[in-house]
């Protein structure tokens, strides 16, 4: 007995055969579209919390962790054996690389001395709020040194100069100290890393005046070259002149200063 099919169910298999071939197709296409490579990683070693400068590394403050390789940063460490002793010079934050560039030489002690160049001393000098530059002032940090103090002419004059300049935060912290009264008062102290000459000049400056740190830009190596300013000279002092590239201030146009709170800008108008 022979069966025989309907014209059009030749033309229904070739057009299902069709559109698995298509569909087929562009499942292939679009995986091939949206793939993500997988890249090659390399272990590094990373810090499992905030790592203050002269500390001695251990195993409990590292991790290992899986970087692509083609990020891996130069002189990155691969197992936290590798740099188990060795002193942080710098801060070092949760989750940052442990790069050889920010450790000291093998065999250094813990603890500030560490830090120090093998020519250099550590200074401490008291600071508030004012001198100390709000609190911004942070290990690894640059700062100059000014000095305010009595005019060697006398005259009831006062005399301010920045006296050294580009000096490397050591570290900063609090100590207790006793007020006229004898109570216990908490003072704000950096320690700075310089030359024994300049802590002869830091000494003598913080017995014979007043002292401020001004904080310097990172980029900033370079030396001003002042010649210092007494009392008298404030009632004589004009503003400096425009630059010759700035278009000068339109007449009647309202002056405003940068006022800086904590981590908040605002303006006021003068």
């Amino acid at each position: 007995m022979n069966i025989r099919l309907p014209k059009g169910i030749p033309y229904l298999v070739l057009a299902g055969l069709a559109g698995l071939v298509a569909t087929f197709t562009i499942h292939r296409y679009i995986a091939a579209k949206t793939a993500v490579p997988v890249k090659p990683t390399d272990p590094v070693v990373v810090a499992e919390a905030d790592i203050a400068p002269g500390t001695a590394l251990e195993a409990r403050m590292l991790k290992t962790a899986a970087w692509p390789r083609d990020i891996v940063p130069p002189k990155a460490v691969r197992s936290p054996k590798d740099v188990e002793g060795r002193v942080v010079q710098v801060p070092i934050a949760r989750g940052e690389p442990i790069l050889l560039t920010k450790l000291a030489p093998e065999g250094t002690a813990a603890g500030l001395g560490g830090l120090l160049d093998p020519n250099k001393l550590a200074v401490t000098v008291r600071v508030d709020d004012v001198s100390g530059v709000a609190g911004f002032i942070n290990p690894g940090d640059r700062v100059d040194l000014l000095v305010e103090m009595p005019a060697p002419e006398g005259k009831g004059e006062h005399f301010s100069k920045i006296l050294l300049q580009n000096l490397k935060v050591l570290s900063k912290g609090q100590i207790w100290d006793q007020t006229a009264e004898k109570k216990p008062q908490v003072v704000n102290t950096v320690t700075l890393e310089v030359t024994p000459e300049e802590a002869e000049i830091v000494n003598l400056a913080t017995n014979q005046g007043k002292i401020r740190l001004a904080l310097r830009n990172q980029l900033n190596q370079g030396t001003f070259y002042t010649r210092g300013v007494v009392s008298s000279q404030l009632a004589h002092t004009q503003a400096a002149k425009p630059e010759s590239s700035q278009a000068a201030a339109a007449p009647g146009q309202e002056k405003k200063v940068e006022v800086i709170k904590g981590m908040g800008k605002s303006f006021a108008s003068l």
